[in-house]
């Protein structure tokens, strides 16, 4: 397995510890880049015309329009020129799973690996959303499939939603995903997925893309001859590396993280353990986080990913926090409540809440708690002092 020392010498050849490729060769066309990265750049592109236009307000200082065009002719802009209208506020979207479902289904059957593209990615596109931190994308594999090893600078996490049998190799480890498995990897760590099983696999992808295009540090490196890593490590190898007791060799100041499988039977058998005596939040319910540990820290610098247990009859009073957040229903039936705005969800469903919406959350059944994974940026926010959150 190709030494993570080259990202030292990146985007050099890292001396023969891996066929490392830029992540766009010269000469390569557009069509090397993932397509939604692609799109990515494209919003941009849409949302600083956007904001030209609302800023150009020339009807309101006819005196200024020879200045203004000056300033437009070298890139300049005078702080008096935003229109006193503002861009609507982007709005909470859910994606229901009866509608994915057969979506889905027709896209694993009609999209060809590796005739069509090296992976089946649906990112949830939304006007306001998308250019935020958080990337949120379903993606599948079928039988006898794979899902060449590569790697790249935004870190992601992936959630298992349905299927089993297929295996993701992380860093040389083989982490076998079952429904409700978490499977973190941070940025720059290898990972390539097979399924050799007799059953497709469908999981919700959540990167911190966004805010990397943003910072322009998106690279990506792919796996030799578009092979899957070879597995060197067992199972459950790098958890044991960061558990209670480790190697003396591994320090906690270690630079690189290492890709973490938080299995769905180990969780909610320890969340079923404390659940009584977990404090209870009017705004949230129950919130467990999948904390890192190497670090103890959120689950990764950029992204945290909770647990979020409502029980029977719950109706959260409302609140609002800086930063958005993906919501996956693992569990129930119930609904969310943004700025007045009823949102029902059910089992498999998604949603995405915008920044600094009035929420609650209600859960309708009489008798079962419901559980929803939820993903935030809440971690850049905190790192940039810019998180806070209000109740009433």
């Amino acid at each position: 397995m190709p030494k993570r020392s080259c990202w030292s010498t990146w985007p050099r050849k890292c001396g023969g510890h891996c066929s490392f490729r830029s992540w766009r060769p010269a000469g390569r066309p557009d069509d090397f880049l993932p397509e939604f990265f692609l799109a990515s750049q494209k919003l941009k592109v849409l949302k600083d015309r956007s904001e030209r236009r609302l800023f150009m307000a020339d009807e309101k200082f006819p005196h200024l329009t020879a200045l203004h065009e000056k300033y437009e002719r070298m890139g300049l802009r005078g702080l008096w020129q935003r229109d006193a209208r503002t861009a609507s506020a982007p709005e909470a979207r859910i994606w229901r799973w009866a509608d994915m479902w057969p979506l889905l289904q027709e896209t694993r059957r009609d999209v060809r690996l590796p005739e069509d593209t090296d992976q089946r990615v649906i990112g949830l596109d939304v006007p306001g959303l998308s250019t935020g931190s958080v990337f949120v994308s379903y993606q599948m594999i079928n039988p006898g499939e794979k899902i060449p090893s590569h790697r790249h600078t935004p870190a992601q996490m992936r959630f298992i939603v349905k299927g089993s049998g297929a295996y993701t190799t992380s860093q040389g480890e083989a982490m076998f995903m079952e429904a409700g498995d978490l499977l973190v990897q941070p940025n720059w760590s290898w990972h390539g997925t097979t399924d050799p099983g007799n059953e497709s696999v469908f999981w919700i992808d959540i990167q911190d893309r966004h805010l990397v295009n943003y910072l322009g540090a998106f690279r990506r490196d792919l796996w030799p001859n578009d092979e899957v890593e070879p597995t060197v490590h067992p199972e459950n190898y790098y958890a044991q590396q960061t558990g209670l007791i480790r190697p003396t060799s591994r320090s906690n100041k270690d630079a690189v993280l290492p890709p973490i499988h938080y299995k769905w039977r180990d969780m909610i058998k320890v969340i079923d353990e404390v659940t009584e005596t977990a404090e209870l939040s009017p705004y949230d319910g129950r919130m467990f986080e999948y904390r890192h540990p190497s670090t103890g820290g959120h689950t990764l610098p950029t992204l945290s990913a909770q647990l979020q247990l409502l029980p029977p009859r719950a109706q959260t009073k409302e609140h609002r926090h800086t930063g958005m957040a993906m919501y996956l229903v693992v569990k129930g039936a119930g609904a969310t409540i943004v700025n007045g705005k009823q949102i029902e969800w059910r089992e498999h469903d998604c949603f995405l809440l915008p920044p600094w919406q009035w929420h609650a959350h209600e859960n309708a059944a009489t008798h079962d708690r419901a559980i929803l994974f939820t993903v935030s940026d809440r971690p850049t926010l905190e790192a940039l002092g810019l998180y806070y959150e209000e109740g009433r």
